[in-house]
């Protein structure tokens, strides 16, 4: 099957995508590392582009806004035109809504120790007005707002910030992502541990756990490249392993799309449920990756922005399967006659 030829749309920002989002119209915007933010609508049709302070970190949907973390600063977009921006401490990172108002966290790195020395936690009204800001010595890696606005940690208290309340998890070991799962969020650690909300070790691997996808089961990738997929009671399905894992998703009729990078190219695998993959695309290097109920949507490095849509997926698909249905019968039946 030939994915290229199977997408629905493909366009092209002008400069590397950082960021990616589908929102409620299934319109598609994606954000620069140099700081373009562009719209396309559910037709492909390119509503607007603005240009923002830096590369686009995060983008968020709040009913008529757009939020986004741009280098140093936090904006709104409304129709292509900033509403309002807020420079933050150190790069802005991570986005969330919660209790009617705009979470974004920021961080600052010491290069001569190497590692991350300060982050702060900022809350706006969705009008700009600074509400709070709380400082801590943590990076967070994480942000999910549900009934408790939750934070996974890394270094040096690790652990998870609850609602501001800091918690310890099964582990000592920092918070490298995580996710939302029907039994509540999911957390991968730097030691391959996978642990819950609730303190309780799932599963341990071998390797740092490097980003968690979550449909009818996880995908879990490792900093080495592996790929494991797990069902229920988080019992392992299938693994692969490969160059490393720069993006993933779990999109439409339960199929996996895997994005790597060996140094010098790229591809995107897409998988079934059972691990069979049913196809794969050669790419530059793919940046960024997400979905919703019918459509998976990939930036690059080269700019191009591919969504595939669910109905013309499966069409070519199954068109694809029939046609090697008919290939192999053609090849049984010369195999049968040269036998007489």
């Amino acid at each position: 099957m030939d994915l290229l030829q199977a997408a629905w749309m493909v366009r092209n920002l002008g400069q590397p995508v950082s960021a990616l989002k589908i929102d409620k119209n299934q319109s598609i915007i994606a954000g620069g590392w140099n700081g373009l933010l562009r719209k396309w609508d559910s037709e492909g049709d390119c509503e607007w582009s603005v240009q923002c302070s830096d590369r686009i970190e995060s983008i968020m949907c709040v009913g008529e806004d757009i939020f986004v973390t741009s280098g140093l600063d936090i904006a709104c977009v409304r129709n292509g035109e900033i509403r309002w921006s807020q420079k933050l401490e150190g790069s802005a990172d991570l986005l969330e809504f919660h209790d009617g108002k705009i979470v974004s966290t920021s961080s600052v790195y010491d290069i001569e120790h190497g590692d991350f020395m300060e982050s702060g936690i900022w809350e706006f009204t969705l009008d700009g007005e600074l509400k709070s800001v709380t400082r801590i010595d943590e990076k967070p890696w994480y942000i999910y707002s549900g009934k408790e606005l939750i934070l996974g940690l890394g270094r040096p208290r690790c652990g998870a910030i609850f609602d501001s309340e800091h918690r310890v998890l099964a582990t000592n070991s920092p918070v490298t992502c995580g996710v939302a799962s029907k039994s509540g969020v999911i957390f991968g650690h730097a030691d391959g541990t996978m642990s819950n909300e609730f303190g309780e070790e799932l599963i341990r691997f071998q390797t740092s756990i490097e980003s968690i996808s979550f449909l009818d089961g996880m995908a879990v990738a490792m900093e080495n490249g592996d790929l494991v997929f797990l069902g229920k009671d988080n019992k392992k399905l299938w693994d692969t392993k490969g160059n490393i894992v720069s993006t993933h998703t779990l999109g439409f009729d339960n199929l996996h799309w895997c994005g790597r990078w060996n140094g010098l190219s790229g591809t995107i695998e897409v998988r079934a449920m059972d691990g069979k993959k049913i196809s794969e695309l050669e790419t530059s290097r793919p940046r960024t990756s997400c979905a919703i109920e019918d459509r998976v949507v990939f930036g690059f490095e080269s700019g191009e922005v591919i969504l595939w849509e669910k109905s013309l997926f499966i069409r070519r698909r199954d068109s694809n399967t029939t046609h090697e249905e008919s290939h192999n019968s053609d090849l049984a039946a010369k195999l049968r006659s040269l036998r007489k």
